[in-house]
Formats: structure tokens, sequence, C-alpha cells
């Protein structure tokens, strides 16, 4: 166990020191060493003793209760009380020296309670609870039970370490806890704030947050196994709002690092978590380094996350989770890295999924087995303008967990089940580990950037930009090296996507973005016009709606709109919001005095024939009677679905009889299995795959599990020339090393490669145990 003793304590032991107030209340003090619980306790020379003469104290407006500086003291400290707005009760510290220190000593439940409490602050305590024994305990717990409305609670500046497990985790306990309970009463926090905590060497969680009022869609229950607590308890969703979990270090922790849930419009920021779901004695299961359930509108910005420890395929491993029940989460400007199960993960419970995800301008480097999994009834997940250095790391589980084993990068993007409404656009993939893409379920791929990838993902890129990114200095640690340097391919090559700024705080422009986590900074235009009057043009291009520009009452028209950027634009739309009734053309120039006309006769929106790339855009308005312009906007549309080749969709056939879906053997996913009928099988038999558009072939993988029992043995492979098949390889035999779960593989070289559309697979023999033979991808390089 440690007393931990920083400048920034000292600091704040010196602030906490009383002095005159304009708030009305009394300061009680509390000395371990000096104090009397006879005494009054309302000076340093009258102190009070106990953590039992403090916890019969019900704090009031301006009550401040102050522990004394470097002492420590054994036991449980219970808080109650209540503040007013402006006003609030505070517990904290007076004197120089080491936080105090509330020792639990082993306590079952919390070494601290805070019951019930509004316009109230805990600072600068330091918390322990350990007796050395396995069992799950928590250090500070914040709790409400039908209490209703609770506004303005704190709690900042604690260092809360040491704190019993049982070698996995419970969402009942943790470093810092915050339940709220009850049915008859809906209870929940009014700007809850939770601040510069360091919480460590926690045998759960780190910090997590829920409610008994959640209940909505399909969540009825609040993992009763853990927290005891019965389904008849769990109340009709009632969120708690303004919530702020920010500026806190969490780590070393054997659960999920931070987890708010049943919450509304809260704020996850600048949070630092490392090495969650570590230490773990526990062999199954796992966790997250953020994670969060059951809230809407929760954003998660700028938290550093590394470390988390992986327990195997399905027990999460990752840095970020939008688990069930969520809606309309933003992640974004986050730093993910040499996270074991990988960057980002969204889960859903089928009856409560979770909707509407946004993963956006985030950096991950070095993240294992799985950069980005989309699972189980997940809906609209939008990952756009991300950085990802795929280095391959080969993650390895050791026993006795029961995931042992090494497991490489499998996929930059896995989708898992019927996870619908994928969208990847505008990702920059520095993709070393040839690690594969997903593109099941109708994903749509966008304008991304490859590179060291053999080819965009098995659900092709609409426009895929195969390219050297030229970052800085990727994978050598730290955000700075993922910024791309002159002459980089990432430059104004985007589709446009909403979005305000980048990692950096840098607006996104209007027309083409770059691609990935930072933007090239680019001025606003400059604004001219032939109309009157000249000022507030640049409310034009400024990209608030809400500022406008009007003409005079009578404005001569047509009359011109000039729009001179410093930077060259890519584009293929153009929006101009206003007066219903202007009408404009489009023009552009490369010298100021030529200009061709892209489109005329515009309400609205335009759509050109082609990209145009331009510094000088012209807009010929006409009109009747004053005109408005609210704003000029340039855009490259996103694309709405996913790409088919001219000819349609890739298509798989067989000679087989079809005991599931062939369509699984292209799907981009190893895990989904297609098997002929337990009878009727005879050899030879065939396996076409019709691409409907050429590609590069130099070889082909065959994936399968249970391969002994199931697994073809003799195999060839055939292309198609445009007239005949030819035979690429002749008799590959394959002696499958085992039969188990574990997905193998066997590859296929070809003599040289090929250009082909189709492919076919003449199979002369297959292990039958079962009656079938099976097949779980065939793949392509």
């Amino acid at each position: 166990m440690r007393v931990i003793v920083t400048a920034s304590a000292l600091l704040a032991g010196l602030l906490a020191a009383p002095s005159a107030q304009a708030a009305t209340g009394t300061t009680y003090y509390v000395d371990a060493t000096a104090g009397n619980d006879a005494a009054d306790g309302s000076s340093p020379a009258t102190a009070w003793r106990s953590l039992d003469k403090a916890g019969d104290l019900a704090l009031g407006p301006g009550d401040r209760l102050l522990f004394k500086a470097g002492q420590r003291w054994s036991g449980r400290l219970t808080l109650k009380g209540a503040g007013t707005p402006g006003n609030p009760a505070t517990v904290g510290s007076y004197g120089q020296g080491a936080k105090p220190l509330i020792e639990g000593g082993g306590l079952t439940g919390a070494a601290v309670t805070i019951s019930d409490v509004h316009d109230f602050v805990v600072d600068g305590l330091q918390v322990t609870n350990t007796d050395g024994q396995a069992v799950y305990r928590t250090g500070v717990n914040l709790s409400a039970k039908d209490s209703g409305r609770l506004a303005n609670v704190t709690l900042r500046n604690l260092s809360i370490h040491d704190v019993d497990g049982a070698g996995g985790h419970s969402v009942a306990t943790a470093g810092l806890l915050v339940s709220i309970r009850g049915n008859r009463t809906p209870t929940f926090f009014d700007r809850l704030v939770i601040e510069n905590n360091e919480i460590s060497e926690i045998g759960s969680y780190g910090i997590i947050m829920w409610s008994t009022w959640s209940r909505r869609n399909g969540m009825t229950s609040l993992y009763p196994a853990e927290t005891g607590i019965p389904d008849s308890e769990v109340s009709t969703w009632t969120p708690s709002t303004g919530v702020a979990i920010r500026g806190n270090r969490v780590h070393d922790v054997t659960g999920g690092g931070i987890t708010p849930m049943h919450t509304k419009g809260a704020l996850v920021e600048g949070n630092k978590v490392e090495r969650a779901v570590t230490g773990r004695t526990k062999t199954t299961g796992g966790n997250v380094g953020i994670w969060w359930q059951g809230n809407d509108d929760l954003v998660v910005q700028r938290n550093e996350v590394s470390g988390t420890g992986f327990n195997g395929p399905g027990s999460d491993g990752h840095g970020f989770d939008s688990d069930a029940d969520n809606n309309r989460s933003l992640v974004q400007y986050n730093y993910s890295h040499h996270n074991d199960g990988g960057f980002f993960i969204a889960v859903s419970f089928a009856g409560a999924p979770t909707r509407d995800t946004v993963v956006r301008h985030n950096v991950s480097e070095s993240d294992g087995y799985e950069v980005f999994g989309l699972s189980t009834a997940t809906q609209g997940t939008d990952i756009h303008n991300n950085t990802v250095y795929a280095d391959g790391r080969v993650v390895e589980v050791k026993p006795p967990l029961a995931g042992a084993g090494r497991y490489p990068l499998g996929k930059v993007v896995r989708i898992y089940n019927d996870a619908a409404g994928v969208k990847v656009r505008d990702n920059v993939f520095l993709n070393t580990a040839g690690a594969g893409f997903d593109g099941k379920n109708g994903a749509i791929y966008d304008h991304n950037l490859y590179w060291g990838t053999p080819q965009p993902p098995t659900g092709p890129d609409h426009k895929a930009i195969v390219a050297d990114p030229r970052l800085a200095s990727p994978g050598t640690g730290g955000l700075p090296g993922y910024r791309p340097l002159d002459g980089s391919a990432v430059f104004d090559l985007g589709v446009s996507v909403p979005a305000g700024t980048d990692l950096a705080g840098t607006p996104v422009p209007d027309a083409a973005p770059d691609l990935g986590a930072y933007q090239r900074a680019v001025p606003p235009p400059r604004v001219s016009s032939t109309f009157t009057p000249k000022g507030h043009l640049e409310r034009l291009a400024d990209r608030d709606p809400a500022t406008s520009w009007r003409s005079v009452p009578k404005p001569r028209f047509p009359g011109t709109v000039d729009l001179t950027y410093a930077l060259d634009r890519t584009f293929s739309t153009v929006e101009l919001t206003g007066s219903p009734d202007i009408v404009y053309d489009v023009q552009t120039s490369e010298d100021g005095t030529t200009w061709q006309t892209r489109a005329t006769g515009v309400k609205g929106a335009a759509t050109l024939p082609a990209e145009v790339t331009t510094r000088r855009v012209r807009l010929v308005v006409t009109g009747q009677g004053r005109i408005q312009i609210d704003e000029v906007r340039l855009g490259v549309p996103a694309a709405t679905g996913p790409y088919l080749p001219p000819g349609g969709a890739p298509v798989v056939t067989t000679s087989f009889p079809s005991a599931s879906a062939l369509d699984n053997l292209i799907d981009g996913d190893p895990g989904t299995p297609w098997a002929s009928a337990a009878t009727g099988v005879t050899f030879p038999g065939d396996i076409t795959v019709d691409y409907r558009a050429p590609r590069d072939i130099s070889e082909v993988t065959l994936h399968t599990a249970w391969a002994k029992g199931q697994g073809v043995t003799d195999v060839s492979l055939q292309t198609w020339d445009g007239a005949a098949w030819v035979t690429r390889v002749d008799h590959h035999l394959i002696d499958w090393p085992s039969s188990s779960a574990t997905v193998e593989t066997s590859t296929m070289r070809l003599p040289a490669p090929v250009s082909t559309d189709r492919i076919r697979l003449i199979v002369h023999k297959a292990n039958l145990e079962w009656g079938n033979l099976a097949l779980y991808e065939i793949a392509t390089r």
C-alpha cells in the first residue's frame, strides 16, 4: 500500500486551508492524532478525532469538513448532507502534506460512502480498502435511492488505490462507484462531475456508474448476478444529465477502466486509462478500457487508452466500446494504442441495439486482434477520418487464462453477425500487417487510403486510394507521428461528412477534406460580389448557417458572388442556402479571367457533371427583390450504398447440394461457414466465384474449421481467360492438421499472377466424417 505525496497534493492542502468566505456555513476539522471527539470541531485546536464522529455530521450549505493532511484513519467514512446552488457542502483537507488517507482495511462495501447528496464537493482525499483477501470491495461509493433529482455533486482530486477484488470484475464494485437504486421515485444526478482523480490497483472497475432507472428496449435487468438487484427493481429509463468524467487517470485495474451507464448528454473527456483488464486471476471473461451502456448522446473525446488486456476472441480487450442500448454516441479525438483486443467495438443485445455511433478523428496505433469490431444488432456505425497504424503485433495470451494462445491482427474491420449500417469513409489505413476488411451486410467503404494492404477490402471501396500517406513518424509513439507531411496522398481526397474540427482543432473545410485524423489548415475563401452592400460578405463562407448577408431592397440582377481560395479545392456539388427564389449558375476559373460554366439555372444545390479542382468559384445569381444568402458550401457527396462492380455483386455457384448460404464464402469473414448438405455429395464437384470485374490473382487461400472432419483434401484451381477455363493449380493436396473450432488455412499459389473475373475450384476429395464438406472463406490476393 502506498501513501501518495505530490506537489499538487501539497498545493491542494494549502488551497483547502480555511479562509474568510462570503458563503455561510461552519468549518469542522478532524485530526487523527491530536483531535478529541468531545471537542466542538470548529478549529484546528478543537478538532475531532474519529471517522465515526465525522460521519455523524450532516453537512449543510457552506459547511466544510476538513481532514488534516498527512494523517490516516482506519474504518469507514460516511458522508451525508447537502448544500445549495452556489453554496455547496465540502469535504476536503487542511494543512500541508499527503492527502488524508482513509483506510477501509477490507470493509465490505466501500471505505467512503456518500449518500443522497446534492450541491456537495469531495476534494483531495486518499482512499484504500484492502486486507489482502480475494473479495470484491469498493473505494468510494456515491449512492442515491428514491431521492429524485440530485444536482451539483463533484468528486475531484481523489487518490483511490489498493482496493481488493476477486481476480476479475463486478459492476457492483469499483475504485469509484456511482450507484442509483430504487423504483418508487425516479432518481438521477444532474451536473455530476468526476474529475482529476487517480485510481489504480483496483480489483474490479476503475470508475463505474449505473442506475436501476434503466428499463427500456430489451434492458430489463442490471447484472443481477453481480449486483444482487432483482429485475423488479429495474424501472423506466431516467438518465442522469450533465455528467462529466474528465481528466482522470485510471491504471492497473482488473476490470474496465471507465464505464458510464444510463446518462443523457454525458461527457467523457481527457482521461488516461492504462492497463485495464490486467492482473486478473479469473481465467474467463474480459473487459474494455472505456465502455458505456444505456446512454443517449454520449461524447467520448480526447482520451488516451493503452495496454488493455485480452483473453482471446469474444472477450473484448478493446480501448473503447459502445455497448448495448446506446443512441448517438460520438467517439472523437482519442488516442488508442497497444490495446490487445483492438481499438473500438460496438456490441448490442439483440433486443437493445446500439444505434448511430460516430467514430471520427481518432488515432489507433498497434492495437491488436481487430481494430474495429461491429457486432450483434448494432445499427448505423459511421467510421470516418481516423488514422490507423496496424503493424500486425501478435498478442500473446498466457495460461491459465482460458483464451491462452497467440493472436495476430486478424482484421482491421471485422463485422459480426447482423451488424448493419456500417460506413467506413475518409480513413487512412497504414496496414503493414496486410490484415483484412469485412464487407458484409451492406457495409460501405468510400474514399479510404490503403497502404500495406494487398488490395482494398472484400467489399470494394468506391474510390480506394492506394498510396503512401507519408506520415511524420508512424509507429514511434505519440500523436505527432501521424501528421501528414508535405506531398502526402491524403490531401483533398475525402468525401463530405459532418465534422467541425480535426484531432488538433483545425476546422474541416468545404469541398473535399483530407483523409485521416488530421486536416491541413485551409483558410476561408476571400468573398467578393457585384451586389451591394459589400459588408459582411465573409458570412457566406463562414460555415455558420445562422449568419447571413442581405442585399439592398432592389439589387441589380444578375449579380456575381466570387469565392477565391488560398488552396485548390475539389468538389462536385455546390449548395446555396438563403432566399427561396434565388437562381444561380456555377462557374470556375483557373486564372480569374476566363470562366467556365459548370451548372446553370440552379435552385438550392447543384450537382456538377464531374469533380472540379480549382481555387476560384463564381455564382451568377438572379432573383426577385432583396435576396439573402446564408451559406455557400462546396462538397463531394458520400456514397449511399456499397460498391458494386459494373456487372453487379459477385456470385458464388456450386454443383454440390448446399445447406447454408454460398455468399459466406466471399463475405470477408472466415468465421461464417458454407457447408454442403450431409447427403448427396459426389466427386468431383465445383465451386465457382464470379467477381463480375477483373482482379489480379496470385494466390487463393481456403479457410475452414473442423477440417479433419469436413475440409477439402484434393482440389484444383482454374481461372477464366474469357473463352475457357484454364487450370492454374492441379490437384492441390491438403492434410489438415486438426479438427477444432480454430479456422485453418491452405494457400494455392499460381505460377504467375493472372487477371481474371472468375475462379473455379474443382474438388476431387474431402473429409466427410459427418457427410458434408465445408469451407469458411475463399480469399484471393
